[in-house]
């Protein structure tokens, strides 16, 4: 009987010291993981991925000066920059401010880039003979150095270039002023 007393305060002593010696764990707390912030939303970028696509919905209509083509079957120079300016920022946190801008107005909201800094959305000029700027596309792409744009011509409608097409070399090329970039304050942040 002793020895089962003795049995029974070591079995005891076990389970007692094992419980004092054991570890209480805590609760692990759930490890939460944050959604990266949207990237930034820059409106040059916005722009350049839009304005080839949206270029297309433009593409065969007439020329008629004065013109919107957002309002008309046919466009300007001037009207059709600025509508696919417009239409590119759409669905994004800008928006194009004014509605709209005449050829100078243009001219005077943009500055000049390097050819090879170009990019769709940019915007390239060019003169009349007495050296003022009266022309202007919307670079839709660039290809192997080649640049391409869309503008309204008066004889052939709202249609495609590129700076190796054969109007380009026989024509536009001599007339050529410069290629463009909005200056950022003809993009207003939305307000939501």
């Amino acid at each position: 009987m002793a020895k089962r007393k003795i049995f029974l305060i070591f079995i005891m002593l076990m389970i007692l010291t094992g419980c004092a010696a054991r570890e209480v764990k805590k609760p692990i707390p759930p490890v939460i993981v944050a959604e990266p912030p949207p990237p930034i939303e820059d409106p040059y970028d916005v722009m350049e991925k839009n304005v080839p696509i949206l270029t297309k919905v433009y593409v065969g209509k007439g020329y008629k000066y004065g013109s919107n083509p957002d309002e008309n079957v046919q466009a300007d120079c001037s009207h059709l920059v600025c509508a696919i300016a417009r239409n590119s920022l759409i669905g994004t946190k800008y928006e194009f401010k004014p509605y709209y801008f005449p050829s100078q107005k243009i001219y005077d909201y943009t500055y000049e880039i390097e050819k090879s800094e170009t990019r769709p959305g940019d915007i390239v000029f060019f003169i009349d003979l007495q050296k003022k700027q009266n022309h202007l596309g919307l670079i839709t792409r660039i290809k192997n150095d080649i640049v391409y744009f869309v503008q309204a011509s008066s004889s052939s409608g709202v249609i495609e270039r590129s700076t190796q097409s054969e109007s380009w070399t026989y024509y536009w090329k001599k007339r050529f002023d410069s290629f463009r970039r909005w200056k950022m304050e003809v993009f207003a942040e939305k307000r939501m």
